[in-house]
């Protein structure tokens, strides 16, 4: 006599959508409450309430205004007078920074104000905002990972890396006007990242990289990186047969129109404050630093030449920022303690040197080291490497395309020894971003 074995029951389509959920909503627990404590009661640090530019722009513009000083606002609404980096210009103040990270604010300055109280822990707005959106930052590369098909083991080393072993975790933490622009670079130009591996429409991709242009202008050098994936999907070689491919320019065109409009809001928004699209009030900012110490040359130098804004006689600074500064030396219980001035991604976030051992063919290859190429150059040119800051954080201009290296090369290198290579790097990692952070917190940086 044979019997019928009963079918399964079906999930209730709730429970299907929880299991899903359920891991990113761990990894952005997890990545939030290890920020959160990282500057609470855990490392004896309050956070910071000060330098929170983009939550008094986010006010102006709640008022109808880009002047941060208006009349409009109450006293307690105006930017104070200590707060470097606001261009006056005759009674109005103007930040020079793109405006996208604190449109990101505005409706959390709408409801909350200026501060935000958590756990009986008083923050600026824009400082906890920090703490949501690069715990965020941390869920989306996980989801990037997904949509490159990288194995779990993968997925395991990098996520953790790039939460707790990279610039991120310090800018995020730190919250201050120009590192949660960073921060907020980093969460649009991961958002055009998904949109473009999930084949979404273009002007999506180009809607969140233009978002991106808006919070750190260099991320704009990236269209190239979309582009290049773009025409590889249709052929297998580079020509100019893409100027004749109609099913390449359906997709480039818009995807370059949009862009094109973020083009044309950030010269409307240089007018609206400097009466010029050309003026972005950096260069009056720059001016301002004459006298001030800004990179570890003129520490060493005090005499020497001051580089211009852009000028290529400050690449090797920033290469030295990048890539050599070591901790200082104390002659103390600390032994050593980072510089304010950088510290070398060799040793905060070594994991990195698996960027350049791919060797597989794929497409995000080549259009990884393109993104990253054509961002360094406006960077590498720039008269300051970070000033006070651990690690460097320029480089999260283009961490995503040198995450997405990174991930491929621990992919392919997936030995048992190769392994314990990943790990131990990983390890190092991790601690590095803990101990700095640390210091920062001692040093009040």
């Amino acid at each position: 006599m044979s019997t019928v074995e009963a079918a399964p029951k079906p999930v209730p389509d709730w429970v299907a959508l929880g299991r899903k959920a359920a891991v990113p909503a761990f990894i952005f627990a997890a990545s939030f409450l290890a920020y959160y404590l990282s500057i609470n009661e855990f490392f004896q640090r309050s956070p910071p309430l000060w330098y929170d530019h983009y939550d008094y722009l986010a006010k102006a513009i709640l008022h109808g205004t880009l002047n941060v000083d208006s009349t409009r606002m109450s006293e307690a609404e105006r930017i104070p007078d200590y707060f470097q980096d606001a261009v006056t210009v005759g009674q109005a103040k103007y930040l020079p920074f793109p405006p996208a990270p604190a449109i990101l604010l505005v409706p959390f300055v709408a409801l909350f104000g200026m501060h935000i109280s958590f756990l009986g822990t008083q923050f600026t707005t824009e400082a906890f905002v920090s703490l949501l959106l690069g715990a965020t930052d941390v869920v989306l590369f996980w989801y990037i990972l997904g949509q490159m098909k990288v194995s779990n083991a993968t997925k395991f080393i990098m996520v953790p890396f790039f939460a707790f072993g990279t610039a991120l975790f310090y800018s995020t933490t730190t919250g201050t006007v120009w590192f949660f622009a960073h921060v907020s670079a980093v969460f649009f130009l991961l958002l055009s990242m998904a949109s473009m591996l999930r084949g979404m429409n273009p002007v999506i991709t180009a809607f969140f990289l233009g978002c991106a242009f808006l919070s750190r202008q260099t991320t704009l050098l990236a269209a190239p990186f979309f582009l290049y994936l773009m025409y590889r999907q249709r052929h297998e070689s580079l020509d100019l047969r893409f100027l004749l491919d109609r099913n390449f320019l359906r997709q480039a065109i818009p995807f370059g129109a949009v862009l094109g409009a973020f083009v044309l809001v950030s010269l409307w928004y240089n007018a609206a404050r400097f009466d010029t699209i050309f003026d972005t009030g950096y260069k009056t900012v720059y001016d301002s630093y004459g006298g001030v110490p800004y990179s570890y040359y003129l520490t060493q130098f005090p005499q020497g030449p001051r580089f211009d804004l852009f000028d290529i006689r400050n690449v090797p600074l920033h290469l030295h920022a990048m890539l050599m500064l070591p901790p200082e030396f104390h002659p103390d219980w600390s032994v050593f303690r980072p510089s304010p001035y950088g510290t070398s991604i060799l040793f905060t976030s070594p994991l990195f040197i698996y960027a350049f051992l791919v060797r597989r063919k794929s497409d995000l290859v080549p259009a990884s080291w393109l993104a990253i190429a054509l961002i360094s150059v406006p960077i590498f040119l720039h008269y300051s490497q970070g000033w006070v800051q651990y690690g460097y954080r320029f480089l999260l201009d283009f961490a995503p395309f040198l995450l997405v290296l990174t991930a491929l090369g621990v992919e392919e290198h997936n030995s048992v020894a190769a392994r314990r290579w990943q790990v131990a790097l990983l390890t190092l990692s991790v601690v590095a971003g803990f101990w700095g952070r640390y210091w920062a917190n001692q040093l009040g940086w």
